[in-house]
């Protein structure tokens, strides 16, 4: 299996009306990389890749690739609801200098396995970089079953998954199935299962929350590939700690935008951006401001 370390999947900083702030881009990706984090997924959900133009994710794209050393991976998302679109996204992602796109299962329709099988496939063929496919099904409204991964694993310009189902059965059928495959990446997607899957051998992790605070889950990660399995569930405790205050947010607001309005107000709070909010989300209430405060006196006993 093709090792690829902690992805990951940046915020886009932006004013108000959603013109992008590129300064504040180059400054979030010095602030994950520099606390030790390796690759970079843009415009993914964590980035709001499907509300930002072609021409938008374009330039983030281009703005990463000339901001990060050659050794640094750029996965770009290249999500759409329309086959053309996808391929569309993945030739500019292509242009902006992205290494790997990333798919989910098209979105507004529902496609039974079969369908979206084939829809992968046919992607996969014509896509003019390889592709990564991302199991969200609170987005995408369907959930892949790992016969449907395992087989598109065979494909030569298939060369991951990123696994944000929080279903760790299926993610250990899927490794027991592709760990010999050397080109294969499979990423774990889900702040509670990160020791678990790097002791198990994946290819590393992506998610949201290491915003807060990356260095926790940088050593954690350095802690599970070196065998050190006690600290790193140590760390893994307090992470799930603050999984759960943020899981409790979504409870009480479940907008997408709780989660956008915690990452900004940490990134504001430690300097590393402006802002990464949009018009319409107005302003943070002040319970979730506390909250996100919380999270992060978690995470900074690290």
């Amino acid at each position: 299996m093709q090792e690829l370390g902690i992805l990951v999947p940046i915020v886009t900083p932006c004013n108000l009306k959603g013109d992008v702030d590129f300064v504040g881009l180059k400054n979030v990706v010095s602030y994950v990389l520099d606390a030790g984090c390796h690759s970079i997924y843009v415009s993914g959900s964590t980035g709001r890749g499907p509300w930002f133009s072609i021409k938008q994710r374009s330039q983030i794209c281009e703005c990463v690739a000339k901001n990060v050393s050659k050794d640094v991976k750029i996965l770009a998302g290249c999500m759409s609801p329309s086959f053309n679109d996808m391929l569309e996204n993945a030739k500019v992602m292509k242009e902006s200098g992205a290494d790997y796109a990333v798919f989910t299962a098209p979105g507004y329709f529902i496609y039974n396995q079969r369908e979206i099988k084939d829809i992968f496939f046919r992607i996969a063929e014509a896509s003019p970089l390889p592709i990564l496919v991302y199991d969200i099904h609170v987005f995408s409204r369907v959930k892949l079953e790992s016969e449907t991964i395992l087989e598109l694993s065979k494909h030569e310009n298939v060369i991951g998954l990123k696994d944000s189902s929080g279903d760790i059965e299926n993610f250990k059928k899927i490794y027991n199935s592709v760990f010999s495959n050397d080109k294969f990446m499979l990423l774990q997607g889900k702040e509670n299962l990160l020791a678990e899957s790097i002791e198990m051998g994946c290819s590393g992790f992506v998610v949201s929350l290491l915003h807060l605070n990356p260095e926790p889950f940088v050593k954690l990660y350095n802690y599970a590939k070196s065998g050190m399995k006690e600290e790193a569930e140590s760390i893994q405790k307090i992470i799930n700690k603050s999984l759960d205050l943020v899981i409790k947010c979504f409870q009480k607001r479940p907008e997408t935008s709780t989660l956008f309005y915690i990452l900004n107000y940490a990134l504001v709070k430690k300097s590393v951006c402006k802002n990464i909010l949009l018009e319409h989300e107005k302003d943070c209430p002040k319970w979730l401001n506390n909250e996100a405060l919380k999270c992060m006196e978690l995470l900074k006993i690290f």
